[in-house]
């Protein structure tokens, strides 16, 4: 077997999910960024008004316990996190937290088109990471323009 030149192996470590300018925007828009595990997932239990849309989020609540604060300002040990838990086309990549999860999470007050959401939610692909992420993420935040 004939060795392969490093110049032509392929790199198989995991590349970053995104690039560090779409994850400081979404750091930027973040309300609260927190790191913890999710205790617990159940339905959104509130009256719906008016007729539901075909693209309904069908937003759930999950308890995160939280590790770390890193940004914003929380005084609990848990968070009430909404999610969509649709499949729909329009919220199929939306992250789902299922107890047990544990990660890095960028809680925002609305949704990827701009419309308010029931409480702080996770809405898009980098709304939820991995706590492999956790460094970067403190990385871009002190790194962050100052407002």
């Amino acid at each position: 077997m004939t060795p392969v030149p490093p110049e032509e192996q392929q790199d198989n470590s995991s590349a970053p999910a995104a690039s560090d300018a779409d994850l400081a925007q979404r750091l930027a828009e973040a309300e609260i960024v927190i790191s913890g595990v999710a205790s617990a997932s159940i339905r959104f239990a509130a009256q719906r008004r008016g007729l539901l849309s075909q693209h309904d989020p069908d937003w759930w609540q999950a308890t995160i316990d939280i590790e770390t604060v890193e940004k914003g300002t929380v005084t609990a040990k848990t968070a009430t996190v909404f999610f969509a838990n649709s499949t729909d086309i329009a919220w199929y990549r939306s992250p789902k937290i299922r107890k047990g999860d544990r990660g890095v999470w960028l809680l925002q007050n609305r949704d990827a088109s701009g419309k308010p959401v029931p409480g702080l939610a996770v809405v898009h692909t980098l709304d939820c990471l991995p706590i492999a992420e956790l460094p970067r993420i403190r990385k871009l935040l002190k790194n962050a323009p100052k407002k």
